[in-house]
């Protein structure tokens, strides 16, 4: 399958075990340099496959360890100064090969270097398949802030090969699974049918249906000042439990979280009709997602602080209606305090 993002002038390329379309793509570039940037452990798995598409290349590749730390300034600086060194200049190409912590520093580093070179996106995991590699968003963390430093740069190609999945583990995959359930509660209903009820999971359908979902709030607010940030379902609430568990919960656990309290929440300030968190963590519980974290609220107000959805002292948050309808609403901490407290309640009690 393949999608043609005209809004940013880029193509993403579903496939399945197609090195040796990746590898014709670049060889339309024979003349550039390319740096592949990975993580040691994607490279261990998959050294044979990136040498077979680069095999013709003038390429060089840069490896570091797996994880959000390394999604730092110092890396940053690092990858910058391995390009300099090398000269590689805005002809040059790089491809982000790996998951979404690859994919953001990769893309901020081509957003910056000589104020921007190209870069194409080889996504290997489910969420990164389905969220980071489209979009236009990169980023590092900083002082232990999620994505506190970025950019919005786009790929010149993103080339999705989900024969990738095969070596991924279950917390993986689900790690993708609750970034697509997100998907399905902000627009589509049969989406989330279809998780719930499917025996065996059509990789290509799903990706395609979420990467269309996905593009369709990013077009035309590609720099999420208006319909884009109902992405960030879940996200307010998920990404200050993700700080408070030391990235023990991984990011798509921790957002399906955060939707379900934003549902939970919602019920209880009357906004739905039907308490459809109970829905959500039924399907959840089917495919081992974590579906509670036990969090002290000020401490997650703290994180919640340098959110960059505040503007004026407000926070933007979105409250889902039904399996397939949400709306925002901008509120004060003080609200927001009182939403996560309704949000929070233990599950035993229903």
């Amino acid at each position: 399958m393949k999608i043609e993002v005209k809004e940013n002038n880029y193509t993403i390329d579903i496939d399945y075990k197609s090195d040796l379309k990746l590898k014709n793509y670049l060889n339309k570039n024979r003349d550039a340099k390319y740096l592949v940037i990975t993580d040691k452990i994607v490279f261990d798995i998959y050294s044979e496959r990136i040498n077979y598409i680069m095999e013709d290349l003038n390429f060089f590749i840069y490896k570091f360890s797996p994880g959000e730390n390394s999604k730092s300034m110092e890396n940053f600086i690092k990858i910058n100064k391995f390009l300099s060194e090398n000269n590689f200049n805005r002809g040059d190409i790089i491809i982000a090969f790996g998951g979404g912590v690859v994919g953001d520093i990769s893309g901020f580093v081509a957003s910056t270097y000589l104020r921007g070179i190209n870069f194409i996106s080889v996504p290997t995991t489910l969420l990164s398949m389905i969220d980071s590699s489209v979009g236009g968003k990169n980023g590092i963390n900083f002082l232990n802030l999620k994505n506190q430093i970025g950019s919005f740069y786009f790929p010149q190609y993103v080339h999705i090969d989900y024969s990738f999945l095969e070596t991924l583990d279950n917390k993986n995959i689900n790690n993708g699974l609750a970034e697509i359930f997100k998907y399905s509660v902000l627009k589509d209903r049969e989406l989330f049918d279809y998780l719930k009820d499917c025996g065996s999971l059509d990789y290509e359908k799903i990706i395609y249906r979420s990467l269309n979902i996905k593009l369709d709030f990013v077009r035309d607010d590609e720099k999420d000042k208006g319909k884009r940030q109902r992405l960030n379902l879940g996200h307010t609430i998920g990404h200050g439990i993700e700080s408070l568990s030391n990235y023990n919960l991984n990011h798509g656990e921790s957002i399906g979280i955060g939707t379900i309290y934003m549902a939970r929440a919602s019920y209880k300030m009357g906004l739905s009709e039907d308490d459809f968190s109970k829905e959500l963590i039924s399907t959840f519980k089917k495919y081992g997602l974590p579906t509670q974290y036990e969090f002290n609220t000020d401490e997650i107000l703290k994180i919640l602080k340098h959110d960059k959805k505040i503007n004026k002292n407000l926070i933007n948050i979105i409250l889902p209606i039904k399996i397939g309808e949400v709306t925002n609403k901008k509120i004060s901490f003080d609200e927001l305090r009182e939403i996560i407290e309704l949000g929070k309640e233990n599950e035993s009690s229903y």
